[in-house]
């Protein structure tokens, strides 16, 4: 009896992995042809995509893979279309600029982030507003952004911005239209954060071989232990000075006479 019971759980489970990979292949082939459709490129997995994004839907995804992926260019901006395996559906739009201020968007019912460095800013039209610097990203919040929140459709849950990339979730089982409406949304939404602060280099260092038991040169002023102009060099005395351990020449007398007792050099 035992045996004939796991003989049928095997078998069950054998049938759902086959529906599963079956409704997978078809839900790439779907995507393939709508990329086609609309000049995009394909590819069925890229394993490295998802450890690029640390935030909201992709926060501690790394180990995903990247499944259907799409990239193409809207609104003069290039974005990646990509599903996180079972979990989410990805939109990522790459900026010019990046920025150290990140943004986060999301609809009232979804959970708050679990970043430590997001903080609530409050609500805005239908959602509600975390953001790494309250300061600026109230600046960010105007009235644009207001009617940006209102416009953009429900299925797309999450809303939120890292570094250089817009970012945007929807279901796993979306349509095509609804990638169309996710992708004009982020793509609008990462219009708007362009007025963020762009990213601070570090100041380039110099790297330039230095003995650190000396000092450097300071513009005006010589540094120690080094010859500066009219100085002295060592084994070559300066002008109107005699050398190191000789004795300077007498001046002769007025008249031309040279001192009592000694020839003339």
């Amino acid at each position: 009896m035992w045996f004939v019971l796991a003989l049928i759980a095997l078998a069950g489970a054998c049938a759902l992995l086959y529906f599963d990979r079956s409704r997978r292949d078809q839900t790439g082939r779907v995507r393939q042809i709508w990329a086609k459709a609309q000049g995009y490129t394909y590819e069925s997995v890229e394993e490295r995509l998802p450890a690029q994004f640390h935030r909201a839907a992709m926060a501690k995804q790394e180990y995903l893979s990247a499944l259907d992926v799409v990239r193409g260019e809207r609104r003069g901006e290039s974005f990646i279309l990509f599903d996180l395996e079972e979990t989410a559906t990805i939109v990522a739009v790459h900026r010019k600029v990046g920025s150290d201020v990140d943004i986060d968007l999301r609809l009232k019912s979804t959970p708050p982030p679990k970043d430590a460095d997001l903080e609530l800013l409050g609500a805005i039209g239908p959602r509600v507003v975390f953001a790494t610097d309250l300061e600026i990203a109230r600046r960010v919040c105007d009235q644009r952004m207001v009617a940006f929140t209102e416009s953009v459709p429900p299925h797309v849950n999450m809303l939120w911005s890292e570094g250089e990339w817009t970012l945007g979730s929807l279901p796993i089982n979306s349509t095509g239209r609804e990638w169309d409406s996710a992708i004009e949304a982020v793509a609008r939404l990462s219009g708007l954060l362009h007025v963020l602060p762009p990213v601070i280099e570090p100041r380039e260092l110099d790297r330039q071989p230095h003995d650190p038991s000396r000092p450097r040169l300071r513009e005006g002023r010589p540094a120690e232990g080094r010859p500066a102009e009219g100085r002295p060099t060592e084994g070559r005395p300066a002008e109107g000075r005699p050398a190191e351990g000789r004795a300077a020449a007498p001046h002769p007398p007025a008249g031309g006479r040279p001192p009592q007792g000694r020839p003339r050099s």
